[in-house]
């Protein structure tokens, strides 16, 4: 199994030679192709072989390559995912509305009680039952917002009065690039089951191009808000990206068995297209995990 993440921070030529990744800067690194989950290009002053970007995408290792400022920004993966994609996509265009109101509740009622997880780790002195109550009250395609309320709520303890969720400052971007790199794991998983990440469940944005990424990657953001809280204080530099990266190396719980997070997501994903298929929640699988 796949294991390394790869980070390029210096411009570079990227090639392919003999199934391995040869990175030349100022001096010449190969790496096996079976050994990378993930490459991700932080300098974009490089170059790539159309040959090196095909056996990613063939190998379905999740590369991202970051803009100008450092923050992702571009998702490589292959156009065809599946050898029955075709015949996916068309019963993803046919799951029931039904269906997806509830995946969407009970997607919601799980980040609700993950980011009261967080709150509890760091601010142990306030009563949080408030959001019990919000995750109870949520409906089927959550109707009332009761997402978008415990969302404001939890940003404002978090952050306090000193930014809003919209404020240029160093924890928002910590935010910003971890929600990357969990979207670019969520794309490059649901492209390889065979669907399409434009249609989602919940998020029908035209302009965004991962709705249905958007969409099952809710319930992980806590797990980055945790990552954040702890690791960017005052600036966001190399190190607070390498510590936001290592979410990769986390090991989280589905069915009270421990795997890596890539990993883990595959099978959460997996489970969810088993139920929206069939309509049966003995299928979803979602991820657990502890501070």
């Amino acid at each position: 199994m796949s294991f390394r993440t790869v980070i390029i921070t210096k411009e570079s030529k990227l090639s392919l030679r003999m199934n391995h990744l040869v990175i030349k800067s100022d001096t010449l690194v190969q790496v096996p192709i079976s050994e990378i989950c993930c490459l991700i290009i932080e300098n974009p002053n490089i170059t790539m072989t159309g040959h090196l970007m095909n056996v990613l995408t063939e190998n379905k290792i999740m590369t991202i390559i970051c803009d100008k400022k450092h923050l992702p920004q571009t998702f490589l993966h292959s156009v065809y995912g599946h050898h029955r994609q075709s015949r996916l996509i068309e019963q993803q265009m046919s799951w029931q509305k039904s269906h997806k109101e509830r995946l969407w509740q009970l997607i919601i009622q799980k980040k609700i009680m993950y980011q009261k997880q967080v709150l509890n780790h760091y601010f142990r002195q306030l009563d949080l039952t408030m959001f019990d109550r919000y995750a109870e009250e949520i409906t089927s395609g959550d109707s009332t917002n009761r997402e978008g309320h415990a969302a404001k709520v939890y940003f404002n303890i978090i952050f306090g009065n000193e930014i809003t969720r919209e404020t240029e400052h160093v924890k928002n971007a910590g935010l910003d690039y971890g929600y990357q790199i969990l979207l670019a794991i969520f794309a490059r998983t649901i492209v390889s089951k065979g669907y399409l990440t434009e249609i989602g469940i919940k998020h029908r944005n035209e302009f965004n191009l991962y709705n249905l990424a958007s969409d099952l990657m809710e319930v992980m953001r806590p797990l980055v808000d945790y990552i954040v809280l702890k690791d960017v204080v005052n600036e966001f530099e190399k190190d607070e990206k390498r510590k936001i990266v290592d979410v990769l190396n986390r090991k989280v719980v589905i069915n009270n068995k421990l795997y890596y997070l890539v990993h883990a997501i595959e099978i959460y994903v997996e489970s969810v297209f088993k139920y929206l298929s069939t309509g049966n929640e003995k299928y979803i699988k979602f991820p657990s995990w502890k501070y």
